[in-house]
């Protein structure tokens, strides 16, 4: 996948991002979350910048509670 520097990346991109890889990689929100952090943002935490990493931990709280919820 290729993404632009340039560009906000949004709650629903990191939602469906997050999805894919509880389905497919790692079955708990928390590893998961290390795994985008360590694959994607290559360990650095505003690698795509502030808005996206916030948006990123936006979309982790919202999968997490929805898991808590469930």
């Amino acid at each position: 996948m290729t993404v632009n520097h340039s560009s906000v990346l949004s709650v629903e991109y990191f939602e469906a991002y997050f999805k894919l890889v509880l389905a497919w990689r790692e079955p708990l929100a928390d590893n998961a979350k290390r795994y985008i952090e360590k694959n994607f943002f290559k360990d650095k935490e505003c690698y795509y910048g502030e808005q996206t990493r916030r948006n990123f931990v936006s979309a982790f709280n919202k999968i997490k509670d929805k898991r808590k919820n469930s």
